[in-house]
């Protein structure tokens, strides 16, 4: 290679594409400048180096991540577990109660379960009760079905018995005399709608069966809500579904005290599913019963 002259030099930039590569013009000095034997001069341009992106260290990101959505789901999953919790005493304390419904009979045992049974508080949902305001719990649609069903005005139900001893001469039922036994009152409520924490429930009632307490240590259990006595019932007639004859007086002195227990079954149905929760309602009557003297002559 020759020396270069002045007037041989040639200024010329070039860019040059490579695969994947792009080269561009960059400030060219004396020892970046080559020439041919022809005279033809160039300068070639360096390939620049690429600087690689700074990686991010893992406490960087997890210092950039907010970390209140995880905190405030952690409250959320206390919540829930207290609920769940709560509402497992509850479901056991409703068990309890409706067992004494079925055996608590003031007639025969003034103490029955100890006391006259008392219907439980269901579980609140209220925010603060769990953890903190804006983290209620999210039950799922069995438990807002319990709490709904809890919340649900199912009324007592009168035990009505004929033929009342209002319509006979001697105003109480005669020892031997069948009786017919039902429900006095409504037997079917819904459809109604309630929504707990979100979850719309659907509940329909109707009571399924009846219990009578007779009073005299003797109950009676019928399937349905019997079936009403009219006066066009011949006299002496037992009921077909639901009936009873005394075999001893209350009177002179005192009445028997006949408690019905009616089963109400609360169908219920939230976010898809559905089920049936049995629900006790209770009230009683009294009836003075005694004894019919026939004189032969």
């Amino acid at each position: 290679m020759r020396s270069i002259r002045p007037y041989q030099i040639l200024v010329v930039g070039i860019f040059a594409v490579l695969p994947s590569t792009v080269w561009v013009p960059v400030a060219w000095s004396e020892a970046d400048v080559t020439c041919t034997d022809a005279g033809f001069c160039v300068n070639v341009a360096k390939q620049p180096k690429r600087s690689s992106p700074a990686k991010r260290s893992d406490a960087n990101s997890a210092k950039d991540r907010p970390d209140g959505g995880d905190e405030e789901n952690q409250k959320v999953r206390e919540a829930n577990k207290k609920f769940s919790a709560a509402l497992a005493v509850y479901d056991r304390r409703l068990a309890s109660y409706n067992r004494c419904l079925q055996t608590f009979d003031p007639s025969v045992n003034k103490t029955g379960c100890g006391s006259a049974p008392t219907l439980p508080d269901v579980p609140r949902l209220s925010s603060a009760t769990f953890s903190g305001r804006g983290n209620q719990p999210t039950p799922t649609a069995g438990q807002a079905a319990a709490i709904a069903v809890a919340r649900l005005q199912l009324p007592s139900i009168p035990p009505g018995i004929g033929p009342s001893p209002d319509i006979n001469p001697w105003n109480m039922a005669a020892v031997g005399y069948p009786l017919w036994l039902w429900a006095d009152g409504t037997t079917n409520v819904g459809p109604i709608s309630d929504s707990v924490a979100g979850l719309s429930v659907s509940l329909e009632a109707e009571v399924s069966s009846l219990a009578f307490r007779m009073g005299d240590g003797n109950t009676v259990r019928c399937a349905g809500s019997g079936h009403p006595w009219t006066a066009a019932v011949q006299p002496g007639t037992k009921s077909p579904s639901c009936g009873y004859s005394y075999a001893k007086p209350s009177l002179p002195g005192r009445t028997y005290t006949v408690t019905a227990v009616a089963n109400w079954a609360v169908t219920w149905t939230s976010n898809g599913q559905s089920g049936v929760i049995n629900v006790p309602a209770v009230d009683t009557t009294e009836l003075p019963v005694g004894e019919l003297q026939v004189l032969v002559r």
